[in-house]
């Protein structure tokens, strides 16, 4: 499917600049060292394959898909190096959940009704993407505000289906592992943050985080 096949190419894409040394700036403002990020990719990529974990109330989450990417996000914002770093990336985020959340809202869910032939399910990944490279800037932002953004907009939408019209609707954080619109959001807008980075770093000649 095409959705799958979005996934594979981002990652094999990802994976492919990593290990050839092309984003050796962008992880070294992350504060990873290719080894680290080939292996953080390896375990989302493995992780994603194991049995989601229940939580509660049809709530439940996949290892590859939103543990691990949490947990690099997290990691992220822990070893900023100003705290203005750190709050930008979570109100990030925090803007990235409420225009993901009403995009799922407004645009159609069938396949080519945009007009264009991409699965809707990435609307959401892109629109994440653009917006987090928009409000966060840094590569360390762009990556938080992407992945914690898809995951909160999910969490919204558990909460309104629960709290709202009390239905277990079964919702799973980074449900389809690697390939899905978390990781998506969080790849695509360091990829993002990193080309335009580099194309301001060149006009205006000052680097960015």
């Amino acid at each position: 499917m095409f959705t799958t096949n979005i996934g594979i190419l981002s990652l094999i894409a990802v994976t492919a600049l990593v290990y050839l040394g092309f984003l050796h700036r962008v992880l070294d403002r992350m504060r990873l060292t290719k080894m680290q990020a080939l292996i953080i990719l390896l375990a989302m990529l493995v992780a994603g394959f194991l049995p989601n974990i229940p939580i509660y109330a049809g709530l439940s989450v996949n290892v590859g898909g939103a543990l691990v990417p949490i947990a690099v996000g997290f990691y992220l914002i822990i070893t900023a190096d100003e705290a203005q770093e750190k709050r930008r990336a979570l109100i990030t985020a925090g803007v990235v959940a409420v225009l993901v959340y009403l995009t799922e809202k407004i645009l159609p869910l069938e396949p080519g009704a945009l007009g264009f032939d991409l699965d809707p399910l990435f609307v959401p990944a892109v629109i994440a993407a653009a917006t987090a490279y928009v409000l966060g800037r840094s590569r360390r932002a762009a990556f938080v505000g992407g992945v914690f953004g898809v995951i909160l907009t999910d969490l919204i939408a558990w909460s309104e289906n629960l709290i709202l019209y009390q239905l277990h609707v079964p919702i799973v954080l980074g449900s389809t592992g690697v390939f899905g619109a978390a990781v998506i959001a969080g790849m695509g807008a360091v990829l993002i943050a990193e080309l335009a980075g580099e194309i301001l770093e060149r006009l205006q000649g000052g680097p960015r985080a």
